[in-house]
């Protein structure tokens, strides 16, 4: 009896490991790169900035991503922000870069993800009196929803598709964190908000 039990036990673990090995490695089938076109708004969080110029921005940002495995995909984004302050005479533009892994979810049509990575983020202050500029690092994570639209259809041949193949309306939250505990300078650290339009090939 307990032989059986012993043969029983060992054959359940080695199917439940045989599962989980396939759905790995086939999920290294899935390959894809995906362009993101959308735009920011982001919540400045350095008092000093605020009171100059504003307490949040608006920018366009685009992303570039690998999807690499069914549930993973590495991604890239860039984006350019410019305000303006006492009354004109001064300027703080900020150039925000992000490189993440990110976990994806759902099917073709509802894609919930959420990423964790290096943030970046070069600003250039402009006064009559002189310029200010400086290189912030820090964590950027985010989560949000990929939803597909009709924008392009697919072709009714799969194995002759070629361009774009989906795009999907994109949604996600964010923070960007550069100053955990104080620190020298601005204070990068924001709250945002993103939206977009992804184009998987």
């Amino acid at each position: 009896m307990l032989n059986f039990f012993a043969i029983f036990m060992s054959t359940a673990v080695a199917e439940e490991t045989t599962t989980e090995s396939n759905w790995l490695i086939k999920g290294f089938e899935t390959q894809e790169i995906r362009i993101l076109v959308g735009a920011a708004n982001e919540s400045l969080s350095d008092s000093s900035i605020v009171q100059t110029y504003d307490s949040s921005n608006f920018f366009p940002t685009i992303s570039l991503q690998y999807r690499f495995h069914a549930n993973f995909a590495a991604a890239a984004e860039l984006g350019f922000a410019d305000m303006t302050g006492n009354f004109g005479k001064s300027s703080f533009q900020t150039i925000p870069s992000s490189f993440s892994i990110q976990t994806l979810w759902g099917n073709d049509r509802v894609e919930p993800f959420a990423g964790l990575g290096l943030s970046i983020v070069h600003f250039l202050e402009s006064y009559p009196e002189g310029t200010i500029s400086g290189t912030k690092l820090g964590i950027d994570y985010r989560a949000g929803c990929r939803i597909k639209t009709n924008l392009i259809k697919p072709s009714q041949h799969p194995g002759l598709q070629q361009g774009p193949k989906q795009m999907d309306f994109e949604l996600h939250f964010g923070q960007r964190i550069h100053q955990i505990t104080g620190g020298d300078g601005f204070n990068m650290s924001t709250l945002r908000i993103g939206i977009g339009l992804n184009t998987r090939f």
